[in-house]
């Protein structure tokens, strides 16, 4: 793959658990906070597998890769390269089935858990273009790790975005000139004594007009291109009120924390 384009070289197993071990520990100190010397630990690769640092770059960026399809936050200095083979695909199994605490700890990063306050977020915008489609070697990792049900039943992960896109909602209604719109911005409310609540949504809204909208948070750590699910509730609501239906997708939430929505009734809503 990478390699073989650089230097004629295929890499084996071993050097690529290596590669992949080493690019989960900078990613878990970037994730943390912590400083790290990327070229310390490529010099090390360099080291240990005998290759070149062009063929070691190109392969931490199919690795990005692989890791965006999982819906993992990745480095950001290697852009994933969607030329990926399968015996990279078996290495990341290898080492995310072999390290579950760091799994997690990238799904939901003890930092941003920690936060007194929620993210303040940003505008971002859906992922530009679709990657390459991914090979039934990756199509079963993917289903292994499903991202979309594991931000999903990230319970505390979930709060955090609500919390984060409650706060957005009433600054970008008092930047727009509706404080008195911003002041009435909360969250759901469940049934209560036989009474409608608002089932199906995280957050009532209003846009600029006065129109409401019944807003979806869905929040992860990994990129603008992680899927989402809705639940049946939500996906009902989107059904019922498609002209108020909202998501808000939050994104690498842990690090930039950004934000863009998809409204309606449109197929993106659900990302599979």
């Amino acid at each position: 793959m990478g390699d073989s384009a650089i230097n004629g070289k295929t890499w084996n197993e071993a050097e690529q658990d290596l590669v992949v071990g080493d690019y989960l520990v900078m990613l878990d100190k970037a994730m943390t906070g912590r400083a790290y010397d990327p070229a310390n630990h490529q010099r090390a690769l360099r080291f240990v597998t005998n290759r070149s640092g062009g063929a070691i770059t190109f392969l931490q960026g199919e690795i990005s890769a692989v890791l965006t399809l999982v819906g993992l936050p990745t480095l950001k200095d290697h852009p994933p390269r969607w030329d990926f083979g399968d015996g990279l695909v078996e290495a990341v199994d290898r080492c995310l089935s072999a390290r579950p605490g760091v799994l997690k700890d990238l799904a939901q990063p003890p930092a941003l858990l920690g936060r007194a306050a929620a993210p303040v977020l940003a505008e971002g915008a859906p992922s530009p273009a679709p990657h390459a489609s991914a090979g039934a070697r990756a199509e079963r990792l993917v289903a292994k790790f499903d991202p979309a049900a594991r931000d999903q039943e990230a319970r505390m992960l979930a709060r955090i975005g609500v919390a984060a896109a409650l706060v957005h909602e009433q600054r970008r209604l008092e930047d727009r000139g509706r404080p008195d719109l911003a002041a009435q911005v909360r969250l759901a409310l469940p049934p209560v004594n036989g009474q409608r609540g608002d089932e199906g949504c995280d957050l009532v809204s209003f846009s600029r007009t006065g129109a409401p909208r019944r807003i979806v948070v869905k929040t992860t750590t990994g990129g603008p291109a992680t899927p989402f699910r809705l639940t049946p509730a939500e996906d009902a609501l989107r059904a019922a009120e498609p002209e108020t239906f909202v998501v808000h997708r939050l994104y690498d939430v842990a690090r930039e924390a950004r934000v863009f929505r998809v409204r309606g009734a449109r197929d993106e809503a659900v990302s599979a």
